[in-house]
């Protein structure tokens, strides 16, 4: 009895940690969690099936991770997130079980905000053209758009949705917030429900994808909606790539109707080198970076070191995830045992 009561005592002073990183990928600073936890880094489903028996704690560092579908949770209680988003973990075994499931919210908020609000001065003050200009040695006036003013339609107001709403108002824009549903918000005022978005649409010269990828959400910007939207109006996604119909946007670029668009994800990533997106001029093509700040990583990691201190003192996490109240489905996954299981998308 003693000594199996000092195992459990052990295995709660200094837990076992996984931490998935995508290969290819660098590792977090997560020597700073020597004093309080044993980590094992994996890459690949044999090294997580490997490390799971008896471990407690995930520490996902890869929001693109399909490790959890093809092998299972295992005997995971607790599962953190270095994303905000957590497409990876819902499946029905995770969603349907007592683990619980902490993100890393306060890191890539500001940081994609303020990546939006650059793209859109990118656009209203030419800057892409002013480089191609320099490069080419022509000195050639022209007049710009202001911001000041400048109508534009957020669609989702999570926490990355709020934060690049109220920093698009802060530089003097006129915003309108579409979500789910409609409702007051103290912070945002007034949010109009999808139901209301085709109109909205059409009044606004800027729409803004901060939405993650669910069921309704897939395919929610298609041909129908590009033809909706006010004729010169440029689209921004740093939600989920699958939330835009690529094809439906080129086409919509290639026929003058939208002005620009600046997409920072894709359905696929890493976007295909052969992907007309790359090609056209008025299109910006990023890496799937916004919020990636400098030392981002180091940031995630002092998170989930704050939850896991919590963790380790039976008090409350920070950040929880209610995965039962997210919506929406995706592919199936695979149960340690071989099972397919249906799988939920994420709903924010």
């Amino acid at each position: 009895m003693t000594k199996t009561t000092n195992q459990e005592e052990a295995s709660v002073s200094r837990p076992k940690v996984i931490v998935i990183v995508q290969e290819g990928r660098p590792v977090p600073p997560v020597e700073r969690l020597k004093d309080d936890a044993d980590v094992v880094v994996v890459r690949t489903a044999e090294e997580f099936r490997a490390a799971l028996p008896g471990t407690e704690i995930l520490f996902l560092n890869d929001f693109r991770t399909k490790l959890l579908r093809e092998v299972g949770p295992g005997e995971l209680r607790w599962i953190h997130t270095s994303s905000i988003g957590v497409d990876s973990l819902m499946t029905q075994e995770i969603i349907n079980s007592d683990i619980v499931v902490s993100n890393s919210r306060g890191v890539c908020e500001r940081p994609i905000a303020e990546w939006v609000l650059g793209v859109l001065l990118m656009f209203t003050k030419d800057l892409r053209r002013t480089i191609e200009l320099q490069q080419a040695r022509t000195w050639q006036h022209r007049e710009t758009e202001p911001l000041l003013g400048r109508k534009v339609l957020v669609v989702g107001p999570g926490p990355v949705g709020r934060e690049t709403v109220l920093l698009l108002r802060a530089a003097g824009m006129d915003v309108t917030v579409v979500g789910r549903s409609a409702r007051d918000d103290a912070q945002l005022g007034a949010i109009a429900s999808f139901d209301e978005l085709d109109v909205l649409l059409g009044e606004a010269q800027d729409v803004v994808l901060t939405v993650p990828l669910t069921e309704e959400t897939r395919g929610l910007f298609n041909a129908a909606r590009f033809d909706e939207m006010r004729p010169g109006a440029r689209l921004v996604n740093v939600g989920r790539g699958a939330v835009v119909v690529e094809q439906d946007l080129l086409d919509a670029i290639d026929a003058g109707h939208l002005g620009a668009a600046a997409l920072d994800v894709f359905e696929n990533e890493p976007l295909a080198a052969e992907n007309p997106l790359w090609s056209r001029s008025n299109i910006l093509v990023s890496p799937h970076a916004s919020g990636d700040l400098i030392g981002w990583r180091g940031r995630v990691v002092d998170c989930f070191a704050k939850n896991l201190q919590q963790w380790k003192t039976g008090q409350p996490l920070n950040d929880v995830v209610d995965l039962k109240k997210l919506g929406g489905t995706a592919p199936n996954t695979v149960s340690q045992a071989g099972t397919v299981l249906p799988q939920s998308a994420s709903v924010v």
